[in-house]
């Protein structure tokens, strides 16, 4: 008799657990959605974040690995230095005719200021009548 008085309280004490169980889950079921889709998109989410880092990676390798065996920027190195010393002989050129305009300008200078010194030497007798 005890012992089955003590089964149906067990029993009882089962039942009230097991109800109590489904009302919780029942009022959670919706977070549990909630969390279980969220998780899901997070995942989701995660992956196509890593595959999009991965796929970045693998083109800049590919870039660089392509440059290093691509001879083009030494083609366009050897252009640059090409284009340097055609610019530096034209420049070369101009200093060349600036320095020789200067050189004729001050030689005429000198040529006029020797002329205009020479004529304006006074005689010696016309000084006096001033």
């Amino acid at each position: 008799g005890y012992l089955d008085k003590l089964h149906n309280e067990i029993s009882r004490t089962l039942e009230k657990i097991n109800s109590r169980e489904k009302y919780i889950n029942n009022q959670l079921e919706h977070l549990v959605q909630e969390y279980r889709s969220a998780q899901a998109l997070l995942k989701k989410n995660a992956y196509f974040k890593i595959t999009e880092v991965l796929e970045r990676v693998k083109q800049e390798t590919e870039e660089k690995g392509s440059s290093m065996t691509d001879g083009a920027p030494l083609v366009k190195i050897k252009q640059a230095l090409t284009k340097l010393k055609q610019e530096t002989i034209q420049m070369d050129i101009q200093i060349g005719v600036m320095e020789h305009t200067l050189l004729q300008s001050k030689l005429k200078e000198k040529s006029n200021m020797t002329r205009d010194m020479h004529a304006t030497v006074i005689p010696e007798d016309t000084v006096g009548a001033y």
